[in-house]
């Protein structure tokens, strides 16, 4: 066997190590699409606090406030059953596409991993609803999105790891008057966007590989 040869029968091993350790058919449309969604799904919640602002009608009770924060739940729920759809379906339509398994060891524990933080961080922000805290809402559903990233990195590509970091990152100004939206705008949309971009880039996939090690 030359060196040649030897290489290559590595590089398929690594290969094959790496298809039934960690879910990589992430396709770039499921960061994209969900970013979309975000940015449409935000700037219909900001056109109802403008118009709540506006007219007066939530501000002089109770009531109107509840109103109010129905209206944007349906949005976030709107938005998060639009961008998991989305996002299952294109990464299990490159899946297939390229003949690998949709349901595997490393998928299910790449749900696991990503559900508890979120289920976590959606008991808390329960709860500061409630209290009526609404400041505190952002930054817990940052740094919570960021956490159930970084848990589920572990199982896919190694570049989903940053994009959890950036999201923790702008859980700090998202705390601040007036940079709860525009926090969550680039974090659930811009940098969704942005990455599925460099998903197309040619050799993104190696370069997964390479920082995984392998």
């Amino acid at each position: 066997m030359n060196k040649n040869q030897y290489s290559e029968d590595l590089a398929h091993i690594r290969s094959m190590m790496e298809r039934s350790s960690r879910f990589i058919s992430l396709s770039g449309w499921a960061g994209i699409l969900p970013g979309i969604f975000a940015l449409g799904g935000l700037a219909l919640a900001l056109r109802f606090i403008q118009a709540s602002t506006s007219n007066g009608m939530y501000i002089d009770g109770v009531e109107g406030e509840i109103q109010l924060m129905n209206r944007i739940g349906l949005i976030a729920f709107g938005v998060l059953a639009l961008s998991v759809f989305s996002s299952w379906y294109m990464c299990m339509r490159k899946a297939r596409m390229e003949n690998q398994s949709t349901w595997t060891p490393a998928i299910r524990n790449m749900l696991l991993h990503f559900c508890i933080p979120l289920l976590a961080g959606a008991i808390i922000a329960a709860w500061v609803t409630h209290r009526e805290q609404w400041s505190l809402i952002a930054p817990i559903l940052l740094s919570f999105y960021g956490l159930a990233l970084i848990q589920v990195s572990q199982f896919t590509l190694k570049s989903i790891f940053w994009l959890g970091l950036i999201e923790i990152a702008l859980s700090l100004p998202a705390g601040v008057n007036g940079w709860g939206i525009p926090a969550l705008a680039i974090g659930f949309g811009f940098a969704h966007i942005i990455y599925g971009i460099t998903r197309f880039a040619p050799g993104s996939s190696r370069g997964d590989m390479s920082k995984a090690g392998l």
